[in-house]
C-alpha cells in the first residue's frame, strides 16, 4: 500500500472529505489530492498534523512515505521496520500508594493508560513511560512531559530515575548512592534532597528518553 493508499484510508476511517481535511491543515484541497496520488508528499511538520488529524500511527504513515518515495531499496533498508516490530511504550500515571504502578512485574498490576510510539534510537523492549506532574525537576522535566525508564538498564550514580518506595511512593528524582541510603535530589532548588534507606527502595529504573512538554 502506497502512502497516498493508507491517508485515503485513514481519511475514509473519519468520514472527512479531501476539501474537509485540506480546510483543517490550513491548505488547499488540491494538495490533499496529490498526497492521495502519491504527486507530493507532505514535510514532517505536515505529516503530524496529518496524523492527529486522522489519530493515524506517526510511524506507519512515515514508513509508507518512505517506502513510495524509494521503491526500489532493500527490505532492510526501511528505516521504520525494526521499530514497527517492537511493543508498544505503556504510558502510566504515578500511582498512589497501594496501585500497581509498573506492568511486567511479578506482584504488580498493570496500569497503562495509554501507549506511546517508540523513539527511533529505541530498542529496549522493557521500558514504561511516565508522565511526569509537579515542578521539583524543572527545567530538566517539566510538568506534563513524559520519562521513558527501563526496567532491565541498572540505574547509576548521578542517574535521573523513577524511584519507587515499599510505601508505594513514586517519584522522579536525580540518585546518588551514599552507603546504605540513597540521596533523592531535585533540580529545583525550592525541593529540598531527600534520604531513603536502600531497603526501603522497591523499584529504582533509570531514565532513558524524556519528552518534552504534552503528549
Amino acid at each position: 500500500m502506497t502512502f497516498g493508499d493508507l491517508l485515503a484510508l485513514y481519511r475514509g476511517k473519519t468520514g472527512l472529505t479531501q476539501k474537509e481535511l485540506a480546510d483543517l491543515l490550513g491548505i488547499q484541497y488540491q494538495q490533499v489530492s496529490a498526497y492521495e496520488r502519491d504527486l507530493t508528499f507532505p514535510r514532517k511538520g505536515r505529516l503530524i498534523q496529518l496524523c492527529e488529524i486522522l489519530s493515524a500511527p506517526y510511524a506507519e504513515l512515515a514508513e509508507a512515505k518512505f517506502r513510495t518515495q524509494n521503491p526500489g531499496l532493500p527490505e532492510e533498508a526501511f528505516p521504520y521496520e525494526s521499530r514497527r516490530r517492537l511493543p508498544p511504550i505503556p504510558l502510566i500515571g504515578l500511582a498512589a500508594a497501594g496501585q500497581g504502578l509498573f506492568p511486567n512485574l511479578e506482584g504488580t498490576a498493570v496500569a497503562a493508560d495509554d501507549y506511546l510510539e517508540r523513539p527511533d534510537d529505541l530498542r529496549d523492549e522493557q521500558v514504561y513511560g511516565v508522565r511526569v506532574f509537579g515542578d521539583s525537576m524543572t527545567p530538566i522535566v517539566k510538568p506534563g512531559s513524559i520519562v521513558i525508564a527501563s526496567l532491565d538498564a541498572s540505574c547509576q550514580n548521578g542517574d535521573l530515575a523513577v524511584v519507587v518506595t515499599q510505601d508505594g511512593e513514586a517519584m522522579i528524582k536525580l540518585v546518588y548512592y551514599k552507603g546504605e541510603e540513597l540521596l533523592l535530589r531535585s533540580t529545583n532548588p525550592a525541593f529540598p534532597e531527600r534520604s531513603v534507606a536502600r531497603r526501603d527502595v522497591l523499584h529504582l529504573h533509570p531514565v532513558v528518553h524524556i519528552r518534552m512538554g504534552r503528549v
